[in-house]
């Protein structure tokens, strides 16, 4: 999990990268002044609001990606596990906009993984301070919270959902109705309303039960298993058939903590015979390791109060963090005190699984972006290669560079975040002006085709609305 969980990292700040100055600098779409003005939490702690430059943001970045290396080798596992704990909260913090459930999770499990002992095994940790002999399972407190983490995702989500899901079954067609979101090959299924029905009522059923596999004692291992597996293939499900990012790559990493001993020796024994074969080179790879990364001296044992304090703190956080989930439910009266919530803001702990609940959202559409020049003329700044026209694009999802940009022209759409409007606008007309000498805008719409999703396959004629004007 540990390997599984760098390395979604270090997908993901590569992909953050590809838009550092438009999410993340003071001359892109999300500024500082906006955030601090807008979107920002005073509970909130982040070194990313130190600067709005880009080459500050770039070295952050870079720091980031370097914590995630080491966590992936497993270098001070516990240090840089804190690291990139807390360089991801920065970066959730920066920019909220553009996050989704899938980026909740990640930080919930690094968050947990400081607790845990997942440096002891595939790393360079374990080539400094071997324990042949060790446990091969580990139980405390913090794997109950990380369990229980994994069991929010799914049955937590399950009980947020509404009649779409558990009575009507309706819920695959809207959110397969929505073109934002969907890839051109989920219309193969989509015109089967009997089997869209069979999907959601197991799509449903699969969040609310597959968690409760995992605490049953009897066949404890092999019903384990089975629910990572069940995991697995609903997350690949969910990636072959809707834009939703790096969200399955980040679920299937999470589960993969709870694999059980006997699969993990299975596969040691097919590693065994291949480290065989290649010893000569796992040797020299090992020796090369041990030259660039400095012996590491013996971990200290934690002294018993010390150790008490750390369990106290857990069992504080773990309580703290089900009833944050438990108060979300719609039918429990009594919520968690105000006065506590500032705790989940600073260590971002606060979350809500509500994906696509209680219902699926109906508000579909897309985007046309008008630049009109000096002289009159009426451009397609989406794409110039192709004349300005308000028909629906072939492929909705295929106007989004990554899911990133997905989610921020979703929150885009809202009258709560309408404040986002003029910097984009401001922000894009410049970046077009700068790439397009001799086509300069003056004026730039940017127009939203509403096109809301009516049961039973029934047409919506979609309509125009001016979201945000801005001119010289």
């Amino acid at each position: 999990m540990r390997m599984a969980i760098a390395s979604v990292l270090i997908l993901d700040l590569f992909i953050r990268l590809s838009d550092l100055e438009a999410f993340y600098s003071d001359t892109g779409a999300v500024p500082l002044n906006m955030l601090f003005q807008y979107a920002w939490n005073d509970y909130y702690i982040s070194v990313h609001t130190i600067s709005g430059l880009w080459t500050v943001q770039f070295m952050l970045f870079m720091f980031s990606l370097f914590c995630a290396i080491m966590l992936f080798v497993g270098y001070r596992t516990t240090l840089f596990t804190v690291l990139s704990w807390f360089m991801l909260l920065s970066l959730h913090n920066r920019n909220w906009l553009i996050l989704q459930g899938g980026d909740d999770l990640l930080r919930m499990v690094l968050f947990w993984g400081m607790f845990l002992p997942w440096g002891k095994r595939y790393s360079c940790d374990s080539l400094y301070e071997p324990e042949k002999n060790a446990e091969k399972t580990f139980i405390s407190v913090a794997t109950v919270a990380y369990m229980l983490q994994i069991s929010y995702l799914y049955t937590g989500s399950a009980l947020l959902k509404g009649p779409e899901w558990n009575t009507e079954f309706t819920a695959l067609y809207y959110t397969y109705s929505l073109d934002q979101i969907t890839y051109p090959i989920t219309k193969y299924v989509y015109y089967f309303p009997e089997l869209l029905k069979k999907l959601s009522a197991l799509a449903y059923y699969i969040e609310l039960l597959v968690p409760m596999l995992f605490f049953i004692p009897v066949k404890h291992a092999w019903l384990r298993l089975a629910g990572i597996l069940i995991i697995i293939l609903f997350h690949v499900m969910n990636g072959f058939t809707l834009f939703i990012g790096l969200f399955p790559l980040i679920g299937i990493a999470t589960a993969m903590g709870m694999i059980p001993s006997m699969a993990i020796d299975r596969l040691e024994m097919i590693f065994s015979k291949l480290k065989e074969r290649t010893k000569d080179s796992f040797n020299g790879i090992a020796q090369l390791i041990s030259l660039f990364l400095l012996k590491k001296k013996s971990a200290s044992i934690l002294s018993s109060w010390q150790h008490k304090m750390r369990t106290a703190v857990l069992v504080f956080l773990t309580v703290f963090v089900f009833d944050w989930n438990f108060s979300n439910l719609a039918f429990v009266r009594s919520k968690l005190s105000d006065h506590l919530r500032f705790i989940g803001y600073t260590l971002r702990l606060d979350q809500s699984w509500g994906m696509f609940a209680p219902g699926v959202f109906k508000d579909d559409g897309w985007y046309v972006i008008e630049g009109i020049t000096a002289d009159g003329e009426h451009l397609n700044v989406l794409d110039d290669a192709k004349e300005l026209n308000f028909f629906k694009p072939a492929s909705v999802v295929g106007m989004f560079k990554n899911d990133r940009w997905r989610k921020y022209s979703e929150n885009f759409i809202f009258t709560d975040h309408s404040f986002m409007r003029g910097y984009f606008c401001n922000y894009f007309k410049r970046i077009w002006n700068e790439q397009n000498l001799s086509k300069q805008i003056t004026t730039l719409n940017i127009i939203y085709m509403q096109e809301l999703t009516l049961p039973d396959y029934k047409y919506s004629l979609p309509k125009k609305q001016l979201l945000w004007q801005c001119e010289e």
